[in-house]
C-alpha cells in the first residue's frame, strides 16, 4: 500500500478526509495526520510517506510553505493540495515545486477517485525506478535472478531454471526465502510487473503487446495482476507517468 500523510487545520475536515474509504480501496494507508503544519513537517520527515495531502491556508505555515521546507531537506514524496482558495500565485508556486495536483474544495468522490488512480500510477513508477539491486551474498541466487531478468517472458519454472543452471531445486527455493524473503513465483511476477511498468512508461507499445512481452498470454489476467501489484490499471499507470 502507498503511505499517506494528511494535514488540515480543521479537525473535522481532517477526520473526514483521513476516513474516506476511497483511500483504502485504492491502496493508500494513512500513516499520520496533523492539524498543525509546523508539527506535520517534523512528522513527515520522520515517517517519509509516499504522498502528503494538505490544506493550503493554515496558521503559521501554508501548505505550499510546508512543501517548500520539506523539499529543501530532500523530501521527494508527492504533494496534493486540497483548498477552497483558487489562488493562481500559490498554484504556480506549488507546481514549480513539483506538486502533483491541486484540488478545490469541496472535492467530489469522482474527482478524488480519478486523482488517486493517476497518483497510484506515478507512485508505482517511482517505486519501480527506485528498486534495489537484486545482488545477494549467494552467487547461485544471483545467477538465477540474472537468468530470469534476461527473459521475463519465458515460461519459466523453478525446476526448469535449476535444471538448466545445475542448481538444486530445494536449495534454490531456500535461497529465495532466505535472501529475498519471497518465492520463485512471486519474484518472477515482480520482475514481469517491473518490466511492464518500464514498457508502459518508456514506450508507446499497445498494452496487449506489453502483456505478451512480459510473459502473459491472457491479457485480462495480466491486467488483474498489474492492478494487484500497483493498485491501478496499466492504462492509469501510463497516464500517471506522462
Amino acid at each position: 500500500m502507498y503511505r499517506a500523510y494528511f494535514v488540515d487545520d480543521e479537525p473535522l475536515v481532517l477526520e473526514e478526509l483521513v476516513n474516506n474509504p476511497l483511500f483504502a480501496e485504492n491502496g493508500y494507508q494513512a500513516v499520520g495526520s496533523s492539524i498543525d503544519a509546523v508539527k506535520a513537517v517534523k512528522e513527515i520527515r520522520k515517517l517519509n510517506p509516499d504522498v502528503v495531502f494538505t490544506d493550503l491556508k493554515m496558521p503559521d505555515c501554508s501548505g505550499v510553505d510546508m512543501m517548500e521546507q520539506l523539499r529543501e531537506t530532500g523530501a521527494d514524496c508527492a504533494f496534493i493540495v486540497i483548498s477552497a482558495f483558487p489562488e493562481f500565485a500559490e498554484q504556480r508556486r506549488f507546481f514549480l515545486l513539483g506538486g502533483f495536483d491541486y484540488l478545490l474544495k469541496p472535492v467530489s468522490d469522482d474527482n478524488l477517485q480519478q486523482l488517486l488512480s493517476r497518483l497510484a500510477g506515478k507512485l508505482a513508477g517511482k517505486k519501480m525506478a527506485g528498486a534495489l539491486s537484486p545482488e545477494t551474498p549467494s552467487p547461485e541466487l544471483n545467477k538465477i535472478v540474472a537468468y530470469m531478468r534476461e527473459d521475463v517472458a519465458g515460461q519459466h519454472t523453478l525446476e526448469s531454471i535449476c535444471e538448466k543452471l545445475q542448481v538444486n531445486r530445494a536449495h534454490a527455493s531456500r535461497l529465495f526465502a532466505n535472501h529475498l524473503a519471497t518465492t520463485f513465483t512471486a519474484y518472477l511476477t515482480k520482475l514481469r510487473m517491473e518490466e511492464a511498468a518500464r514498457l508502459l512508461k518508456e514506450t508507446q507499445k499497445d498494452i496487449k503487446e506489453i502483456a505478451v512481452l512480459c510473459g502473459f498470454g491472457d491479457y485480462f489476467y495480466f491486467c488483474r495482476v498489474f492492478r494487484k501489484q500497483h493498485s491501478c490499471t496499466p492504462t492509469e499507470f501510463r497516464e500517471g507517468t506522462k
